[in-house]
């Protein structure tokens, strides 16, 4: 069975629940001393420098996983298309997580249907770079059919179900 880590996109830390966390450490510490996971969202918009990725694993304690979106050049742009050197500096870019890299999250738009030749090459790309978790969140109600659920199966993929 597989670990299971609750967190929230990104770590600031809302004025209501402040009180809750340390006064001490930056945001992230902070965010780590409550809660086990984090979803870097940010990287969907821009890259890091993997000196970056390294500060935030240093951050954080041994048993902190990040869960990292795709850039959107990847999975919006391409639109499942190869995107081979892209996802190799990506994953070269957020290496330095090391063991706390939790999940690697591929956010899909909303009119992305869902093919399986596609779909398929894809993610045997990005399985080719990456043998940990790896996750979707697909938008489109083709997404969320057998021949889908066949191959995320087949490939070792989650699907997370978008919120309404």
């Amino acid at each position: 069975m597989t670990a299971a880590y609750i967190g929230c996109a990104g770590w600031n830390v809302p004025r209501t629940m402040e009180a809750s966390v340390p006064t001490q450490g930056s945001r992230l510490e902070r965010y780590a001393a409550r809660l086990p996971a984090v979803e870097i969202d940010s990287s969907f918009h821009r890259s890091h420098r993997p000196s970056t990725y390294a500060r935030w694993a240093a951050s954080v304690p041994s048993t902190f996983r990040f869960s990292v979106k795709l850039p959107r050049a990847i999975t919006h742009q391409a639109r499942l298309g190869p995107r081979e050197s892209e996802l190799k500096a990506f994953l070269d870019e957020i290496a330095p997580l090391g063991a706390r890299l939790g999940c690697l999250l591929a956010q899909f738009p909303p009119g992305l249907r869902f093919d399986v030749r596609a779909a398929r090459e894809f993610f045997g790309v990005l399985r080719e770079g990456h043998a940990g978790a790896i996750a979707t969140e697909p938008r489109h109600v083709s997404w969320f059919e057998p021949e889908a659920d066949r191959l995320l199966r087949e490939l070792d993929i989650a699907r997370v179900q978008p919120a309404p």
